[in-house]
């Protein structure tokens, strides 16, 4: 069972959808990214390849205005939409089944904070950047998280790793 771990819906659980496909952020590695975040008030969220939508919850949890989760598997996303209404956050949030490429082709919107996990191996950092990157707003973030792997040294980037995990942070100044 996975556990909200800060803010207003500290404690709060989650349901769970048991299939190896699904990787949930870990909660260690959850905690650290948190934490070098640390400002979500009234921000606008996107959470790419929402799996159980773990990120985007724990962003309203810590006062995020409004979170769009994509996934494109249809039991994953009513699992998030379940989870969802069992926390009464309907109105901070929205649900999108779409594939996230077929999703970034036509979204305008501009976001604070981007989360992308995406299935290990499935695309590298920067196919994912140069995707969202006119999307993130002036001083927005986006975090990406994967199995390691080498981000080109021309990107400014803060890199955790915690086992085979890896984070990517990447501020647009």
């Amino acid at each position: 069972m996975i556990r909200i771990i800060s803010g207003s819906l500290k404690g709060r659980k989650l349901h769970n959808y048991k299939k190896e496909d699904i990787r949930p952020t870990q909660a260690k590695v959850r905690k650290s990214l948190f934490d070098s975040i640390r400002d979500f008030e009234n921000k606008s969220i996107l959470d790419l390849f929402a799996g159980m939508g773990t990120l985007g919850i724990e962003s309203i949890s810590r006062g995020a205005k409004r979170v769009k989760f994509i996934e494109k598997n249809y039991k994953i996303a009513r699992l998030i939409e379940q989870n969802i209404e069992k926390l009464g956050i309907e109105e901070s949030s929205v649900v999108i089944k779409s594939d996230v490429t077929n999703f970034l082709n036509f979204d305008k919107e501009k976001y604070d904070i981007i989360f992308a996990d995406p299935p290990y191996g499935k695309f590298t950092f920067e196919e994912i950047f140069s995707s969202v990157v006119s999307l993130v707003k002036d001083g927005g973030i986006f975090c990406y998280e994967s199995n390691k792997q080498n981000i080109d040294d021309n990107i400014p980037v803060k890199i955790k790793n915690f086992g085979n995990t890896q984070i990517v942070i990447w501020e647009k100044k």
